[in-house]
């Protein structure tokens, strides 16, 4: 049965990024390598999978391209972190980035349905709520507390 082959430009619509990340991937080796015809590249089945999924690691930003190199690399480099501490890192981020967003959320939905002619001063739940984000800014700008 014949793997059906994509030039990169077909591949680069289908995914939504420019050929020129596709030529990077490819470089970086994070592609199994193209087949070449009069000095395009082809990508069959196999590329496709392997760039879905670094579109759900990396191109979604979710994780870093050497994370995703770490992850999808048959060899890492010595110097890279092991695959399953790649795997915590990027999990203890996306928990955080999904929180940040959830409160985004909070925060426009509030704004959307807040009677208040002006809720950052008028309403005092949202100003709350704001003023604990700029708490937790402050805080960390304060140098840890010595052990005692």
């Amino acid at each position: 049965m014949g793997d059906a082959r994509y030039s990169i430009s077909q591949t680069a619509r289908c995914f939504n990024v420019p050929v020129s990340t596709l030529r990077y991937y490819d470089d970086l080796g994070l592609l199994p390598a193209a087949e070449r015809r009069a000095n395009v590249r082809y990508y069959g089945h196999a590329e496709l999978l392997r760039l879905a999924l670094i579109q759900r690691l990396h191109h979604r930003g979710l994780v870093s391209l050497a994370d995703t190199a770490t992850l999808i690399t048959e060899n890492p480099a010595a110097d890279q972190p092991p695959g399953r501490e790649v795997l915590t890192t990027s999990i203890g981020a996306i928990k955080d980035r999904i929180e940040h967003l959830q409160a985004a959320q909070r925060l426009l939905e509030h704004l959307l349905t807040c009677p208040k002619t002006d809720p950052v001063r008028e309403c005092a739940p949202l100003r709350d709520e704001l003023g604990q984000a700029v708490d937790e800014a402050l805080a960390r700008l304060a140098p840890p507390a010595a052990a005692p």
